[in-house]
């Protein structure tokens, strides 16, 4: 699926699923929808291993669509960060009991993929919200 594509796709799919948070979406051109969607998994990490994470986990493709624009707009404070990981295990849970009906497996794994990467996010993704931010920053003041 061309990128383009992909994310029209994901912003129907906020929508459809009533994610919370899924107004952010609408602050931004495709353009820039594209550039700041990197799929499941830190920037930090190659994109080869971001796909296939993201292969693995593609009902999560649209939670983490939101959450990455969150951590774009990140304001370096530690209630934000908290907010947008729990956000990330609630949006799971939406998405996957939209995705699958309850006799499904793939709904409870899905949901618990979702609060695992939240919590992982949580634990170990402070560094990345911070440099999220002071990224976000640092192109704001080169464009002045």
């Amino acid at each position: 699926m061309n990128r383009l594509k992909e994310i029209k796709m994901l912003k129907e799919q906020a929508e459809k699923f009533a994610l919370e948070n899924r107004e952010i979406i609408t602050r931004y051109n495709m353009r820039e929808l594209c550039r700041i969607y990197n799929g499941i998994g830190p920037e930090s990490f190659p994109k080869w291993l971001r796909l296939g994470i993201s292969a693995l986990h593609p009902s999560l493709a649209v939670v983490a669509f939101i959450h990455d624009l969150e951590w774009h707009e990140s304001d370096f404070s530690r209630a934000s960060f908290t907010e947008s990981n729990n956000r990330f295990t609630r949006n799971g849970y939406k998405t996957a009991k939209a995705m699958f009906a309850w006799y499904d497996p793939r709904r409870y794994l899905a949901m618990y993929h979702a609060r695992r990467f939240g919590k992982i996010c949580q634990a170990f993704g402070w560094t990345a919200w911070c440099e999220a931010g002071k990224a976000r920053e640092k192109k704001h003041l080169a464009k002045k």
